[in-house]
């Protein structure tokens, strides 16, 4: 697996990643609850090329989820994962996002959504590194096209987090001024989920990259906001299935894309 370090990257586009392997051993893994959408491309290097086959490449989204899932990668020999913010992805995609929360959607089942753009960008340029350049300019232009994310809604996705998760509803809704039914309903349609539960993904993302970066369960429960370790060690297990030990011993689990 390799990551991108790419400047100039569109705002709303949190990363890269990229996996190759045996095309005859599809190999699934523990997906976590993270705070990011993600598009899945799957696709086989040998038909990459100006003439690429659209049919050679499939997509998947992936909406927010509170729970973790086993995916499954494809026969494919080539992963790309696009990890974008919850609002972005809103404008991309065009289609509420409480329609693509907790499920996995075929890229070409939503309306409107120029897969050609993206298969055009993988396919053509000469190697990884223009590739990603390519991406970028390409949801760039395509981000310009997509309806707008509600300023209110944006601003109080950026304080929650801001916050690592630790925002109240309450808290949030007065910092905007605006009302706690308003954000409820404009978290629903931009984000995908409400915004306590959003808090919570957030939250149990920056408790588990401390976590696997080694720090102690009981100093990561004061520097994420929980009550104590106990209560961590109670959402680490509905987010994963695992306890806090097994996930740090299986690590055949893949965290989110870190926040910038």
């Amino acid at each position: 697996m390799e990551g991108s370090d790419v400047d100039g990257r569109p705002p709303g586009i949190r990363g890269y990643r990229r996996f190759g392997r045996r095309p005859d051993r599809p190999e699934d893994y523990l997906a976590v609850p993270t705070d990011a959408v993600t598009i899945v491309a799957e696709f086989d290097p040998a038909g990459l090329g100006a003439g690429a086959d659209p049919a050679s490449f499939a997509y998947t989204v992936y909406g927010l989820h509170t729970r973790p899932r086993q995916r499954i990668r494809g026969n494919r020999p080539y992963t790309l994962e696009i990890a974008l913010e919850p609002w972005a992805a809103f404008t991309l995609l065009g289609v509420p996002m409480h329609e693509l929360a907790d499920v996995a959607t075929d890229l070409a089942d939503l309306p409107g959504v120029p897969t050609v753009v993206l298969t055009a960008a993988i396919s053509t340029a000469p190697d990884w590194q223009r590739r990603l350049h390519g991406l970028d300019q390409a949801l760039g232009r395509w981000l310009d096209r997509g309806p707008r994310c509600y300023p209110y809604v944006l601003r109080a996705w950026q304080l929650l987090t801001g916050s690592g998760g630790t925002a109240s509803v309450s808290g949030l809704a007065t910092s905007i001024n605006c009302s706690t039914r308003n954000l409820e309903r404009g978290f629903r349609q931009q984000i995908g989920l409400p915004p306590k539960t959003a808090g919570r993904v957030v939250r149990f993302q920056r408790a588990l990259r401390l976590l696997v970066g080694g720090s102690p369960a009981a100093e990561v429960a004061a520097l994420c906001g929980y009550y104590d370790q106990p209560h961590l060690t109670r959402e680490f297990s509905r987010m994963t299935d695992r306890s806090i030990s097994r996930y740090l011993l299986e690590r055949g689990a893949e965290p989110g894309f870190a926040r910038p």
